[in-house]
């Protein structure tokens, strides 16, 4: 038989794997404390790859006989790759584009996601936190912690999830309380001054293993990446990391039949991580500006550079926390799951806009969100010809936005008065949402090798709030955008078409037919009062997955079609951020994900993604070159026709390539030797293809050795990432007319490097 890495059952998503060696004999597994056989058959001495068990239908199911395109990492797999956040996870999917952008995890799967930040709007791929649904990107951040698996589907979900979603979504599985004693500990020190403490202890509390307990705590910091210099000359550094996580998990088993799991997570920041990047000189449209800052001695520093000017002290300093409760009633076969989840979300941030040591721009950012959700999950027995699941979700959040700059240069730009306390614009507002659904989905055998699938959800939400924008000059109002908005009800049913064929025991296809829906909403802070529409996708995928050469091979491969509506953009326009739906899109891909035992100890693993992601006839106005272009075929001035233009963080390829070795020490342990190389083709940050906008085609590498104490106990790592140094843009964008539309963003991290102390007991 072969060696299975099983999971508890849970009805969160996928489960991955559970062990730490890729490889197993075959027959059993391999237990390094044994003596050698040395009359073992040859069949149990040759290496396979490990069957992955998952229970994204809330049932444990074979990753390679479930339908799907589905990535399962385990805390092994993480740690082996330098996986230490959502950002990192994105630089080696090569199905994802992950950047953290003003305290926010901007999530993009095949090319669908949503770079909106402030309230109101949420991301087309939904992230979820041992089930929990979060509404605020910001809390993917910290949600990155004591992780005991990551889920990542691609494609729209909802038949099996309380929240919608059109791209697809990450679920993060933190460990959970343990029925014995465990201690886990880990110490890091790395370059940039970097060191992190990370200490947990788990294990009954009361009633033998009636009552069980985990906490958690992490402790880090970091040097910035960047360096700011003053007026004065000083020099400091931001773009650094201090900050704090914890969290705390209880089990009680009631009866045998009963219990309940809950939790309580805590993350505060102190330091200045959320910054601005000057990445160019945009399209100049404020040269008074630009004339000011010189009078002031400040100069623009180099594009794409970390080394800036700023004349205030920039700060980050978010504080976020939720509780969790999970109720799992056992009605004979039958499984009833209640999963309840409050978070509060407060990012805070200060920056100085126009990154020079003069006095010019200044942003002051901060949300007060609440979010309370509720989802119950009804579940038939497992091993029939029909297994089905049906659920009821329910979600409200209320988020009170804070978006205010000072520009003291306004009284002179129009001849005013000189006014110390001149100028402020408030793009505040207010966002709160309300959403239900059913759902569902259902499994039929119509033989021992075809199976049905037939899901469906029907969703509905209601948005409200208001804009409280406001200009102000000697402390009166020079104009403003104080309106509450007519709430706007959307809805819209889901289905989910499929048919699942075990061509033998080694060879699995599926075909499926989805809808995706993202509802509409309100462009909070800004002069926009009306609704934009929601999203709408069909999708069409076909799935083989194949274990090949005695299982040694395993090749998954995923073709699929999107015919995606009414996209949600944003763009900057004048001084007002927009909201708009641009016509509709074309998406078509291929995904790989390969990995192979060249021997027992080596072990390759190849991923590719070709995305062809298209705007379709499309016609929207260029907010920065509103020049008509005749020959574009729309009907308006100003406007583009972005046909044929590529999607916004759809990179045409990206390839990610690892190895790992592994050297027996005989009693003195072992050494694991790991490498990670990703490629990835131009990714474009508007839906204009602006060149500006964009990273061109770039290379990541990085890399990590790992030795294993004889008793398993203590581990100790070397590691680097971001090996050749690359100077990679993860987002840009035009900000406003005023500060001159210069071009802004951030970079992924430059070259880190360091050594890891791990103890478990």
């Amino acid at each position: 038989m072969t060696w299975v890495r099983s999971i508890l059952p849970s009805c969160i998503g996928v489960a991955a794997l559970l062990s730490l060696a890729p490889v197993s004999a075959r027959g059993q597994a391999a237990d390094p404390k044994a003596p050698a056989q040395e009359d073992a058959p040859a069949e149990q001495a040759a290496a396979e790859i490990e069957d992955i068990v998952i229970t994204v239908q809330c049932r444990e199911t074979n990753l390679q006989t479930t339908a799907g395109a589905i990535t399962a990492l385990s805390e092994a797999d993480l740690l082996s790759r330098s996986v230490e956040d959502v950002q990192d996870l994105g630089i080696l999917s090569p199905s994802m584009d992950v950047s953290l952008y003003q305290g926010e995890a901007q999530i993009y799967i095949r090319g669908i996601g949503y770079t909106g930040l402030i309230g109101g709007t949420d991301s087309s791929t939904a992230f979820h936190s041992n089930g929990v649904y979060l509404s605020r990107s910001s809390s993917a951040v910290p949600g990155f912690f004591d992780v005991d698996r990551v889920e990542i589907l691609r494609g729209p979900q909802g038949t099996l999830y309380g929240r919608n979603a059109t791209g697809g979504s990450v679920n993060v599985i933190s460990k959970g309380p343990t029925d014995e004693l465990k201690i886990d500990a880990m110490a890091t020190l790395g370059n940039f001054d970097h060191y992190a403490l990370f200490g947990a202890i788990g294990g009954p509390i009361a009633g033998g293993d009636r009552v069980t307990a985990r906490l958690a705590v992490r402790l880090e910091q970091r040097d910035g990446f960047t360096q700011a210099r003053s007026a004065s000359g000083s020099r400091r550094d931001i773009e650094d990391q201090r900050d704090v996580t914890a969290r705390l998990s209880v089990r009680v088993r009631a009866t045998d039949d009963l219990e309940f799991d809950l939790s309580g997570d805590y993350y505060e920041a102190d330091d200045a991580s959320s910054i601005w990047l000057y990445l160019g000189p945009g399209t100049g449209t404020n040269p008074f500006l630009r004339n000011y800052i010189a009078a002031e001695g400040g100069v623009p520093p180099n594009e794409k550079s970390r080394k800036i000017g700023s004349d205030v002290k920039p700060l980050n300093k978010p504080l976020i926390w939720g509780l969790t409760g999970r109720a799992t009633w056992s009605l004979g076969e039958y499984t009833l799951t209640s999963l309840t989840g409050y978070r509060k979300t407060r990012p805070y941030n200060f920056n100085d806009l126009d990154v020079t040591i003069s006095n010019a721009i200044t942003q002051l950012r901060s949300e007060d969100h609440e979010q309370i959700s509720e989802e119950l999950q009804f579940v038939s027995p497992g091993g029939e010809d029909l297994e089905w699941i049906v659920g009821a979700y329910y979600f409200h959040e209320t988020n009170d936005v804070r978006n205010e700059y000072e520009f003291p240069f306004i009284d002179e730009m129009f001849a005013l008065p000189s006014d110390p306390t001149c100028c402020r614009l408030r793009l505040d507002g207010r966002a709160t949402t309300r959403a239900s659904a059913i759902f569902g989905e259902a499994n039929y055998d119509v033989t021992d090798r075809i199976n049905l699938v037939l899901g469906g959800r029907y969703s509905w939400e209601r948005r409200a709030g208001r804009n409280d924008v406001e200009f102000v000059n000697f402390l009166t109002p020079l104009f403003d955008n104080q309106a509450d908005f007519e709430p706007k009800t959307f809805s819209s049913f889901t289905p989910k078409f499929g048919v699942d064929f075990s061509v033998s025991e080694d060879l699995f296809a599926y075909a499926s037919v989805s809808r995706g829906f993202k509802s509409g909403g309100f462009n909070i802070g800004s002069y926009q009062n009306d609704t934009f529409d929601p999203e709408k996708i069909w999708s069409y995928e076909l799935g083989l997955k194949a274990d090949l050469l005695d299982q040694r091979l395993r090749l998954n491969l995923a073709a699929f079609y999107y015919d995606y509506a009414d996209l949600q953009v944003q763009d900057v326009e004048g001084n007002n951020t927009v909201v708009r739906n641009a016509a509709n899109a074309r998406i078509m891909g291929i995904e790989l994900e390969g990995t192979a035992l060249v021997t027992p100890a080596l072990q390759i693993d190849l991923n590719a993604t070709y995305l062809d992601a298209e705007f379709r006839n499309t016609c929207l106005a260029d907010p920065k070159f509103p020049l008509p272009l005749p020959e574009s075929g729309c009907t308006e001035v100003n406007q583009q026709n972005l046909a044929g233009n590529q999607l916004p963080r759809a990179p045409k390829f990206k390839t990610s390539l690892g190895a790992q070795y592994t050297q027996q020490l005989g009693d003195l342990g072992e050494l694991v030797f790991r490498s990670d190389y990703v490629h990835q083709a131009r990714v474009y940050y508007s839906a204009f293809e602006v060149g500006d906008l964009s990273q061109k085609a770039h290379s990541w590498l990085k890399a990590r050795v790992t030795y294993v104490h004889p008793d398993g106990h203590w581990t100790l790592a070397a590691f680097i990432d971001n090996a050749t140094d690359e100077r990679v843009i993860s987002n840009a964008t035009y900000i406003a007319d005023i500060v001159d539309s210069t071009i802004t963003g951030n970079m992924a991290p430059p070259r880190t490097y360091g050594a890891q102390l791990q103890y478990e007991f």
